[in-house]
């Protein structure tokens, strides 16, 4: 039995408990604002300077930059996530003078190396400059932060590699869909796409993973991508697939591709016996081909016992014969 005693002084002891917890909280607010006022403060005077460059035209831009670059350390500290954050917002000449002052700064070898902190918040957030600098040397330092052990972490990899556009970065980001620590299948996904026409090649190695995963996601990169030359091989993943989610992503890449080579195996996939999902996306991409041959496979379905093939069917018909 817990003695009254005891009860009477926890209960004394918490008005207490919470007074102190106060206390600390408003303590932490109000150092923090004391330290977001002082780096205000700090970069005023090249804060100024730094709107300059960014509107001043190229050959007024060297002077510019002689006066911010020599900033001591605590100032470049303070103006550094402004710098940051107009870097992900401008483009051409502002863009390029931005990477200039960085590279003045000695910045990307620093960045590069803060991927080694024991920080997370520092490994994200130098991950996030190198992508926004499109530092092709960071890449496999950056495809090493795929593995991180924070997830953060790894998703900023993954997005900064896309910024940059090196292919060396596809079989990373592939690897990273399956393991302890992955990166989630959409964020692969939209790196891989924004590595351009020079991917193709290595994201078509990834047809022939063994996982099903990575086999989906190549497949589907490769027809957002508009990778024709690769529409055998999807066809092959469509006919001989025995994972369903991988014949799904074959059926709709073949319908983004929009090659010839895909009606077959659509109609196959059309057909009843085939999963409904399968059939539901295979009957819309169906449409993408404009194949008039078809239509008749589509109409037989346009009674068929769920709504969803018999809808996308419909919609298909009418926009393949209207």
């Amino acid at each position: 039995m817990i003695h009254l005693g005891f009860v009477t002084q926890a209960l004394l002891f918490l008005p207490g408990l919470g007074l102190v917890l106060s206390l600390l909280i408003t303590g932490t607010r109000l150092v923090r604002t004391y330290r977001q006022g002082r780096r205000r403060r700090l970069a005023a005077p090249v804060r100024a300077v730094l709107l300059e460059l960014l509107c001043a035209p190229e050959d007024e831009q060297s002077e510019l930059l002689d006066r911010i670059a020599p900033a001591d350390k605590r100032t470049w500290k303070a103006l550094e996530p402004t710098v940051a954050a107009m870097l992900g917002k401008v483009s051409g000449r502002a863009r390029t003078a931005l990477v200039l002052l960085y590279e003045r700064r000695g910045s990307p070898a620093d960045a590069v190396a803060r991927l080694r902190s024991r920080s997370a918040a520092r490994r994200g957030r130098a991950a996030q400059v190198l992508g926004r600098l499109r530092h092709r040397p960071a890449t496999e330092s950056l495809c090493r932060l795929l593995d991180d052990r924070d997830r953060e972490v790894r998703l900023t990899a993954a997005r900064a590699l896309a910024h940059i556009g090196d292919p060396v970065a596809v079989p990373h980001l592939l690897e990273s869909l399956h393991g302890k620590r992955t990166v989630p299948p959409a964020v692969v996904t939209a790196a891989l796409t924004s590595l351009g026409p020079d991917a193709v090649p290595r994201v078509a190695a990834g047809l022939g993973d063994p996982a099903p995963l990575v086999r989906a996601v190549a497949i589907e990169v490769l027809g957002v991508t508009g990778a024709i030359t690769r529409t055998p091989d999807i066809v092959r993943a469509l006919w001989e697939g025995p994972e369903t989610e991988v014949r799904i992503r074959a059926a709709r890449a073949l319908g983004r591709l929009g090659m010839p080579d895909g009606l077959e195996p659509l109609l196959a996939g059309l057909r009843p016996g085939q999963p409904v999902t399968l059939r539901t996306v295979a009957a819309g991409a169906l449409g993408n081909l404009g194949a008039v041959a078809a239509t008749g496979p589509l109409k037989e379905v346009l009674g068929d016992a769920d709504p969803h093939v018999a809808g996308a069917a419909a919609a298909t018909v009418r926009r393949v014969t209207g």
